[in-house]
């Protein structure tokens, strides 16, 4: 296998050389973590947005990868964090991958949800101590990934989520209809903060995915505009996770420095 992570740079939306270094000999291994936000829910083909990702690596630079999606339905940030600590196989699927792209947070929402429905707090109140505690964990686990890379180079992206809720009054939880686009751009934004703060301090980058789907307040419809799924709600349908790669593409294939 020959690895190549610092042979491109991002200018203007189009991939471009920037070493010298022949991008069609590139082979790299591809490992995603992250809960169903990562398993490719949502779309219809099954390919997900990292399979998205690395085809468009492919058709756009010429670069063959292969995909180890190691996401799990459910997965909290804990539990990813215990994973990459201890799991064997995931700390050796880390240990070979040469890009690990992670989206976690849906998962860390679901004790507020129940905590609000068991009407033991309300609002953002039910979600705060979480989401503190998801940035705590994801912080952890991307610095994990950096020492099981040790010197070698990776490249390090993860995505943030969408507001889900907006658009979905009619399936999600009745308690929440009513402040769907406030609770929706509130945990979304505070899962985009969390995640790219913890990429930015590690030399990995972040997707925005809150304000590509949502726009500038993250409280637009992303159903409306084909983005989200209903029927399998709440997640990217196929041109969702398509954007998502297509904005993951766009980070370039610059390493951890």
């Amino acid at each position: 296998m020959t690895v190549i992570l610092a042979a491109f740079a991002t200018v203007g939306g189009a991939s471009t050389a920037a070493s010298g270094v022949t991008s069609a000999s590139a082979f790299l291994r591809i490992v995603v973590l992250g809960d169903s936000d990562s398993t490719g829910s949502g779309d219809a083909t099954h390919l997900g947005w990292s399979k998205r990702y690395a085809r468009l690596l492919k058709t756009r630079l010429g670069i063959s990868a292969t995909v180890l999606n190691l996401a799990l339905d459910g997965q909290t940030s804990s539990q990813l964090l215990s994973a990459v600590r201890t799991d064997a196989a995931t700390r050796t699927a880390i240990a070979k991958a040469d890009i690990v792209l992670l989206g976690e947070g849906g998962a860390d929402l679901n004790a507020g949800d129940s905590r609000w429905q068991a009407g033991q707090c309300q609002g953002k109140a039910c979600y705060a101590a979480d989401l503190t505690a998801l940035g705590r964990n994801f912080a952890a686990t991307v610095a994990q990934i950096r020492k099981l890379r040790g010197t070698h180079k990776t490249v390090l992206r993860a995505i943030t989520l969408p507001n889900g809720l907006v658009g979905a009054e009619d399936v999600i939880p009745s308690f929440l209809k009513p402040v769907a686009a406030t609770i929706g751009s509130y945990q979304a934004g505070k899962v985009k903060t969390e995640i790219c703060t913890a990429m930015t301090r590690n030399g990995g980058r972040c997707v925005d995915v809150l304000h590509a789907f949502n726009g500038p307040q993250g409280t637009a419809n992303a159903y409306k505009s084909g983005l989200m799924n209903h029927t399998d709600c709440c997640y990217p349908s196929a041109k969702g996770q398509q954007l998502i790669a297509q904005l993951l593409f766009k980070t370039g294939l610059a390493p951890i420095r």
